[in-house]
This record gives structure tokens, sequence and C-alpha cells, in this order.
């Protein structure tokens, strides 16, 4: 119903923003994270998900198109409500929640208020493969680099990352090092677990 909604910040809560739009107030429920940048009576913009339910009609969203897709995959996992969600998409970028759930970093993943261990397995398990068959399906872009000096598997591992949302200047000498590591014949899965794995760690 809603793509998104833009106008002015005019208030804040824990979990929302308030925004006036034409007159009326929309509340957006949203990660802390997304809130923490912006001030009040800024111009600004959600992309927004509409949420059912036989007593309940709200809205969520965030400032960027990635942590809205990451919100939606993480619900279709069993047991994962909208609190949960959010909560998730606020322990870091979906970039890093991506690189915790493919590297099975469940140490990562129970940081998160109120996920547990066998929650943070039912994301893994749900979600895994998913997200890998996301990662693979970057061959515009795998060709788009064609002529860059990554080639082969640290090419297609470097297409995976951009399309995960990290900058090259960022992942390019967990890259590198990783496939140091592996050798000429690393596999981009190896490639990518361990960039994944180095950038879900901060290191």
């Amino acid at each position: 119903m809603y793509s998104y909604i833009s106008g002015h910040l005019k208030a804040k809560t824990a979990q929302a923003a308030i925004i006036e739009n034409q007159g009326i107030g929309y509340r957006i429920f949203t990660a802390q994270r997304a809130l923490e940048p912006l001030r009040l009576e800024d111009d600004v913009k959600f992309y927004t998900y509409l949420l059912v339910r036989e007593d309940e009609l709200s809205l969520y969203g965030f400032p960027e198109t990635d942590s809205l897709s990451l919100f939606e995959m993480l619900l279709t996992v069993t047991g994962i409500g909208p609190k949960a969600a959010l909560n998730i998409c606020g322990a870091g970028s979906a970039a890093e929640v991506y690189g915790a759930i493919v590297t099975n970093d469940l140490g990562w993943l129970t940081k998160v208020q109120g996920i547990g261990k066998k929650t943070a397995e039912r994301l893994v398990l749900e979600l895994k493969e998913k997200i890998a068959r996301n990662m693979g399906d970057v061959a515009g872009m795998v060709a788009s680099i064609a002529a860059h000096p990554m080639s082969g598997a640290e090419g297609q591992a470097l297409a995976a990352l951009l399309s995960l949302g990290y900058l090259e200047q960022e992942v390019g000498k967990h890259l590198k090092q990783a496939r140091a590591v592996f050798g000429a014949d690393a596999t981009v899965e190896e490639l990518l677990k361990a960039v994944l794995r180095t950038m879900a760690e901060g290191r």
C-alpha cells in the first residue's frame, strides 16, 4: 500500500519516527540505529512495510531499502515477529546481519536482544541458502567488473560482497588476505565465508 513516506520528522520515540506529510502524522516503527542520526524537522524518507493483522495495522520502515529488504526477509523466519526483526536490524548494518547468518556466527546473533541460540540456529537454517542464492544472482555485476584486476573466484566473491552492500575499499584487503590463506584454488564460498567472518568480527 505504501512504498515509502517522506516528510518532516516531527518526533522520535524508542523505536518509532513520526513523519508529517500534508498534515498527516505517520508513526513508522524502525530500529534505534536508524533514528539516531536524524534530527527533528529533518526532511526524511522511509521505505515502508505495512503489517496487517486482525487486530493491528502498523507501518515499519527504514531510510535504506537494503534494511527494509532484510526486515522483510527476517519476517519469513518461523517465530520471528516484527519486534525481533527490528532488534536484529538494529544490531548492525544489513551486510553485517547477512554476514553473520552466512558464516553461521551464532555468537553475533545471540547478542541481539531476544535472540537465543535456538532462534539464531533457525535464522541460519531458514535464511542461509536464500541469502546464498541472492549472492549468486549477481551475473550482471560480475560482468560489469570483468576488467577488474580481481578475476575468477576472487572477482565473483567481490561482486557478491558488493551486492550485500559492502564497499570495495572495505573488503578488498580482507579478500586478498583470504586468497593468500586459501591459495589459487580457493572457491567463491571459501573466500566469502572468510571475509564475512572477518567483517562480522570487526577486524
